[in-house]
């Protein structure tokens, strides 16, 4: 039987893995027992601040075989790089009880590099998922890659990354391009009607326009996160109408607990206290949430990565501050205005609010592929030889 362990750290990578997991646990309890699931929950999804969201992972059905808390309050370097340090030592303890025989890892972020180092000192084999991506603007880049060389399989979202990968010297016959996991999400959900999201997480939508806002800090981006979210928070006032609030409405969603995450959260309640009749705040919306009001509005603005995944593929225009998604593809939907300074935030929200300019954002697509994600990828988990230990040679194409 082979054990797989799913690492899940924010509410975000675990909306994006929720359908392998799914995949993975259907093999598990199937006719032909081959296969154990672990979930290992850490990060944010233990935080109060940010939702105990690890309780979505039980309304699904799922209890997690090892639960970590690995997070201090604080959200300095100093402090993030302790945490990751002791993270290391955490995930090592539960991988030496769990003794899975693969460990999947997504994206980026300290969480994932601390697992796939642990696994990695243990031979224990790392399956990472979003490798060979480019975010220029944030710390993530660098850890991305380096996950990508402690990792034996890989599993990329287009053929660009596929070989970028390869480039890194990960041999061909061990990198996938499976398409983005996100697509998968999306085919696969019942979206909530706008007045059962209303009821249920007591926002509102406008009469004319609502914007979805979701900002996190990011360590090398053009301007410092305080900047840029009062920038970003000042352009959506600026869209907004004192005198009739109910024409648009503003969503906003909380942050990650990246370095920085306390200044944002504090200008972000601030503007929610001081404009309640055209700010809703909603700290974590669950997959099917988010993905639901995304659906229902005009614009998605922002950081985060749904800006350039999430809300093309749904067709809905979107507006990037700052550099921290620069490298990836971007669909034709994706506005980014060249400087985060509200003017020119204003003018690209303006232009993508524009009816011509909606359609165009509605038939635009995404670069990211097909849905099909799970299935391929839990195929290849459960029958990809691996030596023991988890030997790679490193790939070159002169070679």
């Amino acid at each position: 039987m082979r054990k797989i362990a799913v690492m899940t750290g924010t509410r975000a990578d675990y909306g994006l893995l929720k359908n392998l997991i799914a995949e993975l646990n259907n093999k598990a309890n199937g006719l032909n027992r081959t296969l154990e699931l672990q979930i290992i929950a850490t990060g944010s999804h233990l935080s109060a601040e940010h939702g105990m969201t690890v309780a979505e992972i039980r309304r699904d059905g799922y209890q997690p075989a090892a639960e970590i808390p690995i997070w201090s309050t604080e959200d300095s370097s100093l402090t993030a790089a302790i945490d990751t340090g002791e993270a290391i030592a955490k995930f090592s303890k539960a991988l030496d009880e769990l003794r899975p025989d693969i460990v999947v890892v997504l994206g980026d972020r300290l969480e994932a590099f601390a697992m796939a180092a642990a696994a990695t000192i243990l031979l224990i084999p790392v399956a990472h998922i979003h490798g060979g991506e480019l975010t220029l603007g944030a710390m993530d880049d660098s850890l991305r890659h380096a996950i990508t060389k402690l990792s034996y399989l890989h599993f990329t979202t287009t053929e660009e990354h596929r070989n970028r990968v390869i480039q890194l010297g990960e041999e061909p016959s061990r990198v996938f391009n499976f398409g983005a996991p996100v697509l998968d999400a999306i085919a696969n959900l019942e979206f909530l009607s706008r007045e059962a999201l209303e009821e249920r997480f007591n926002i509102r939508f406008g009469t004319k326009n609502t914007v979805l806002m979701t900002f996190h800090p990011a360590a090398f981006d053009e301007a410092s996160a305080q900047s840029m979210i009062d920038e970003l928070l000042a352009a959506m006032e600026a869209l907004t109408s004192p005198l009739d609030p109910a024409e648009t409405q503003l969503i906003i969603t909380g942050t990650n607990n990246d370095i920085g995450s306390a200044e944002v959260r504090e200008a972000i309640a601030t503007f929610t206290r001081r404009l309640p009749d055209r700010v809703s705040y909603v700290e974590s919306f669950g997959q099917l949430g988010y993905l639901s009001v995304m659906k229902q509005v005009n614009l998605v603005t922002g950081n985060s990565s749904s800006t350039v995944l999430e809300a093309p593929v749904l067709g809905v225009p979107s507006v990037l501050i700052g550099n921290r998604q620069e490298g990836r593809p971007m669909s034709a939907s994706v506005l980014k205005p060249e400087r985060a300074q509200r003017v020119q935030i204003l003018a690209a929200m303006q232009r993508a609010l524009d009816p011509e300019f909606r359609a165009q954002a509605a038939a635009a697509g995404t670069p990211f592929g097909l849905p099909g994600f799970a299935q391929k990828a839990t195929a290849e988990l459960m029958k990809h030889e691996i030596p023991n230990p988890p030997k790679k040679k490193f790939w070159s194409a002169t070679a």
